[in-house]
Parts: structure tokens; sequence; C-alpha cells
């Protein structure tokens, strides 16, 4: 149970979700593209396709009807990374997603999060925002989004979706947000607003250094293939940089190896430091 922020009482996590969903303008069906409404305790078309919204006030929606759970992105890991996430790491850059949103948009908006895992990262941005917004996160792990409703309320909704098929309407958000995940340019061109904001967050060469040498792994060599992506892909392509290292205890450590893909059992030394490279590139 959460506690809504006007004071009101305190409801479901199916609860929010009705409510939310009772108020939505834009979430479609990803197999005929047709407005999605409620209906008991599904969402539905008119077509008929059904996507069952459980007690935790979430809804699979996926064209298909089965997704293959991955044996690395499990509850272990979205628990550690959530943990480490509350250590406050990200800090500074939630901080900078806040200030470039607050000066960009004055009024309702509509947040769509690709990716949004087990929801930690951007709950730190919204609860910072001056505006009003409605907000839409997404993952493609069921795992992650049953965390993730953890954070429901009458303005943010949580689904299982697909980045390659998002059941949102053309041009219907004012903000994208991707943190640390894929992202599928032409599904992005569709739904964002004409002169909405896509902030995506890409690691930089530095990012985790500490953790990959501790590993064996090599430093990570993306950044600038993410970058001449983006500027292929979009036109208005203004990118900052977070670059920050922190003190890391083996506690802190161990929730960083654990919540990590590629973690390992061979652990070569511990390190007492850990930097935050972070890439944000502001599209507009």
């Amino acid at each position: 149970m959460i506690k809504l922020e006007c004071g009101d009482l305190m409801l479901s996590k199916f609860e929010y979700s009705k409510n939310f969903i009772e108020n939505d303008k834009i979430l479609i069906c990803p197999i005929c593209k047709k407005k999605l409404y409620l209906k008991e305790h599904s969402l539905m078309c008119e077509n008929a396709h059904n996507f069952n919204l459980s007690k935790k006030g979430i809804s699979n929606l996926v064209s298909h009807s089965h997704i293959k759970e991955s044996k690395i992105y499990n509850y272990d890991l979205f628990f550690n990374r959530r943990c480490f996430i509350q250590k406050m790491f990200y800090q500074k850059l939630y901080d900078k997603i806040v200030s470039i949103i607050n000066k960009h948009f004055y009024k309702n908006i509509n947040i769509l999060d690709l990716g949004c895992g087990e929801g930690a990262h951007t709950i730190n941005i919204l609860n910072n925002l001056k505006l009003n917004y409605k907000y839409y996160g997404f993952d493609y792990s069921k795992i992650a989004i049953q965390m993730a409703s953890d954070y429901n309320s009458n303005n943010r909704f949580y689904f299982v979706g697909d980045v390659n098929n998002i059941p949102i309407k053309d041009y219907s958000a004012h903000l994208i947000i991707d943190i640390l995940s894929p992202y599928n340019q032409l599904e992005v061109k569709r739904v964002l607003k004409k002169k909405g904001l896509f902030i995506k967050v890409s690691p930089g060469k530095n990012y985790l250094k500490e953790l990959r040498l501790a590993t064996g792994m090599s430093i990570y060599d993306k950044d600038t293939e993410v970058e001449l992506n983006l500027k292929k892909n979009f036109k208005k392509v203004r990118k900052e940089n977070i670059l920050i290292t922190y003190p890391i205890t083996n506690e802190d450590f161990m929730l960083l190896l654990k919540m990590s893909p590629m973690q390992s059992e061979k652990i070569l030394n511990k390190p007492n430091t850990i930097t935050i490279d972070l890439n944000i590139y502001i599209i507009s």
C-alpha cells in the first residue's frame, strides 16, 4: 500500500492503476493500435484484444502473450539494483535531468520511460518535478515491472512492454526518458510530440571502470558509437556529461556486482571507489 501525496485515502496498487487508466487518453492496443479502455480487471480495445490488469496493478502490453524471463535479469539482480540506486550514487544525474525538464516544460506533460526496470532511477526524478505529469513506465521484464508497481499512483502506471512496439498513440509523449536501456529510433520519433524532448542516458568510457577491472573485463568502448548513432538518427542532439568518483564500501560493491549482468564469480580485487561517468543526450 502506498500513500497518496495529495492526502487521499490509501489505495491498493490495482486501484491506483484503475484510476490512471480510467483517465488515460494515449494507451493503445499493441496488436491493432486501437485505444485501450478499462473493462473490469482488463484493458481492452474495440477489437476485443484483452490484457489482464493484475492485483499488482500491472499489465502485459506486449503483442504476444508469452514472455520468456531472462535468467540474468532476475529478481535478485533487480533487488540489488534498487538497493544500490538507493545509495544515491546517481544523484548528480537525477539533479541534471530534473533541471532540464523543469526548464523546458511548464505545464502538464506525458512522460514515457523506456526500460524503466524496477523503477528506482526514475522515481528519484519524478519526485522532484515542479509540474504535473502522467508517467508511463515499461520494461520487457515482468519481474522488474512487478517491483516497479511499488511506485504505482494515480499518475504513474507500469506495464510490460516492448521498445519496438510501444502501446502509445502517435505524437502523444511530451518527454521520453531512457536511462541505460535500448531504444528504437523509429518508435521514439513516432510517439514523441513535435516539440517534445528525448533524454537518452548512456555510459561514458569510464562508467563503473573499477567494477570492470575487478572482474577482468575491458573498459566500456561504445560511447562514441552511441553518440554517432544518435546524431545520425536525430537532428538536434545536445550532450552533457556527469563524471564523479565516489568512495565505496565492500557492501556497496557487492550490491553493484550482483546488480550487473556482467557479474562474475571471479573478483580480482575489491575497489574502494566507483566512477559514475554518464552521457546525457538531450534530443529535441
